[in-house]
């Protein structure tokens, strides 16, 4: 068995960067609260405003969410008149959403929430170490991606 002060310095990044995301996801969950969403709901409207003609199934998987949890969210934000679903002409038993103007308006705001958040995050870095951040996270996201996709295909 490991001690604890051998596992925080063999898995310091994994363990800061669940610590930045967890951090994050607070924040969002708050600011969310405060305009009377969940969290589940911020991020589906936010799927709906930045993809044009997007199927439930679409904002399940952009979402990692199952279909019917998505199809009970899209029906809160319909009621509040945030979006509006319409039937797909490609697919009949599809529909698709898009946002009504009281929901681009919300967006607006969990868009700028989103980079005030983002900018106080990693104030006090330089343009490199910005850069670089993100260039290490990006190889992360694309080597576990690249073995997700392994691990489906055995």
């Amino acid at each position: 068995m490991k001690s604890k002060s051998i596992m925080r310095h063999q898995a310091p990044l994994g363990y800061l960067v669940h610590e930045v995301a967890r951090l994050i996801k607070r924040r969002f969950e708050d600011e969310a609260k405060s305009h009377g969403l969940t969290l589940a709901q911020w991020r589906a409207l936010g799927q709906v405003a930045t993809n044009d003609c997007i199927t439930q199934r679409e904002i399940a998987d952009s979402m990692d969410a199952d279909p019917m949890t998505v199809s009970g969210i899209l029906d809160r934000l319909e009621k509040r008149g945030l979006i509006e679903r319409y039937p797909d002409p490609s697919d009949s038993r599809a529909k698709l959403a898009r946002l009504t103007p009281s929901g681009e308006e919300l967006f607006q705001t969990a868009r700028k929430v989103g980079l005030d958040m983002y900018e106080n995050a990693i104030s006090g870095l330089s343009a490199s170490e910005r850069k670089a951040l993100q260039a290490g996270l990006e190889k992360m996201r694309a080597n576990l991606s690249g073995q997700q996709a392994e691990l489906e295909e055995v």
